[in-house]
């Protein structure tokens, strides 16, 4: 690599402290998204990325237009986050997240995410982002065994004070182990699939079982979980 071009980048990529600071950070995971692009059949794959991505600037559209929301993808995983970690913040985050979670799922496509509060550092043109609330919503949004949507340790942590999570009312306590499976927490609050209906019926059920009945045997229980914790609170 030419000096003058390393010089260039190590300039583009130089620390700016004023970019590493506490925001709320949303981290989503499309399922079975790399045995999708295994299969080889690129006309299976690009319809359903390109339907999350549209799905994902229609749920941060308001945000991006009027209080500054961002975001970005790479491969499976979409991200949206805050300037700050203001009350206002949250709220926009926490909508545009959920809004995006429930598109895709609607759609039948199976999403799993977490919303975490921490710092982060982001250089979004050069796809950077480092940070606790990074890896605290990646690996919580990882751990658990099912569809859906939830919010880390870190944000009960934040608003306990403010708005106790407790007291929202699409979130859910949810302790079953068998969902958290190896999540490093004793409960977790979580989207409880109960913010509305259509034609009296919960929307979000048709959706599961139908990728339930599409899914592959080893996935199944990710569905199975799912449709419990949704029977439970919707």
């Amino acid at each position: 690599m030419g000096n003058k071009l390393q010089a260039e980048l190590m300039s583009e990529l130089v620390y700016r402290p004023l970019r590493y600071r506490d925001r709320w950070f949303a981290y989503l995971d499309l399922l079975g998204f790399k045995n999708l692009i295994q299969s080889g059949d690129i006309e299976k794959v690009l319809p359903v990325y390109f339907e999350a991505l549209k799905r994902m600037r229609a749920a941060c559209k308001l945000g991006k237009s009027e209080v500054g929301l961002l975001n970005s993808w790479f491969s499976d995983t979409f991200i949206i986050y805050s300037r700050s970690d203001s009350l206002d913040d949250f709220a926009h985050v926490e909508s545009a997240a959920r809004i995006f979670f429930q598109l895709l799922l609607i759609k039948n496509i199976p999403v799993r995410g977490c919303i975490s509060h921490g710092k982060l550092y982001s250089q979004a043109k050069q796809n950077v982002f480092l940070g606790q609330a990074l890896i605290e919503a990646h690996e919580y949004g990882e751990a658990l065994n099912w569809v859906g949507f939830c919010l880390a340790p870190s944000v009960e942590e934040k608003l306990k004070h403010d708005l106790p999570l407790e007291k929202r009312a699409h979130y859910r306590k949810v302790s079953d182990r068998d969902i958290l499976r190896k999540a490093p927490a004793e409960y977790l609050y979580a989207f409880a699939f109960n913010n509305g209906t259509v034609n009296g019926e919960n929307p979000y059920r048709k959706a599961l079982e139908s990728m339930k009945a599409n899914a592959p045997p080893e996935a199944t229980r990710k569905y199975v979980n799912s449709l419990a914790f949704l029977d439970r609170f919707a």
